[in-house]
């Protein structure tokens, strides 16, 4: 009598009960994946808008001397005229809020969220070739101060260094730097006399310091 080799296989049930298991894993451990994978690649983009404004800044100091002689008062001149030039721009909105959209709500750690780029039109925007989106802002005498986080400003550069793609929070993926009238660019809260007091969320928080924190430890740590 002839014999028959008998093969083993998966039931079309029991396959379908392994890629539904399969499925489930997937969407409990991807996103959280994801959330590491970006949060890891938000500290180089930081690391990489300091350098950019300090170096910008550091060549336009030999080229037009001492920082508290700019034309702070003519942001089109300091802006368009000077800084720009150091910069890989993609795209100059010059002042308004048009790189950002009306779309674009900049959300802080205390919970606040909005688009001042739009409603305050002292801002100078542009975007990058790397996909930042910028805003810039310059104050004639330099001694503008915030708060715990700037002292004696010339300018500040604000940086969503992933451009439009949430969370556009502060100290999360939007960051900050500031130019004193010796030239030194510093991250926010890492001034002299500054300090990270506000990288926290709730209530007193809005997380513009953590740009000197993230730099200082290169990582999100809260």
């Amino acid at each position: 009598m002839k014999k028959f080799n008998m093969i083993k296989a998966f039931t079309l049930a029991e396959t379908l009960v392994t890629l539904m298991i399969i499925g489930v894993i997937a969407a409990m451990t991807i996103p959280g994946l994801q959330k590491v994978s970006e949060e890891r690649s938000i500290p180089p983009r930081v690391l990489k808008a300091y350098n950019t404004v300090s170096t910008a800044t550091k060549e336009l100091r030999q080229e037009y001397g001492p920082i508290k002689l700019w034309p702070w008062a003519n942001t089109e001149e300091v802006f368009t005229n000077m800084y720009m030039k150091k910069f890989n721009i993609a795209q100059n909105c010059k002042n308004n809020g048009g790189c950002f959209g009306n779309e674009y709500a900049q959300k802080t750690l205390a919970g606040q969220a909005g688009n001042k780029y739009q409603t305050d039109k002292g801002w100078y925007t542009f975007a990058t070739a790397d996909g930042m989106l910028w805003a810039a802002k310059a104050f004639n005498g330099c001694n503008r101060t915030e708060s715990n986080y700037v002292k004696n400003s010339c300018a500040y550069f604000e940086v969503d260094v992933n451009g439009q793609k949430e969370p556009n929070m502060v100290g999360v993926d939007t960051f900050a730097f500031t130019v004193n009238g010796d030239g030194q660019v510093y991250p926010l809260g890492g001034c002299p006399g500054c300090n990270e007091d506000d990288c926290k969320s709730g209530e007193g928080g809005n997380g513009w310091g953590c740009t000197a924190k993230l730099i200082r430890e290169g990582k999100i740590s809260w």
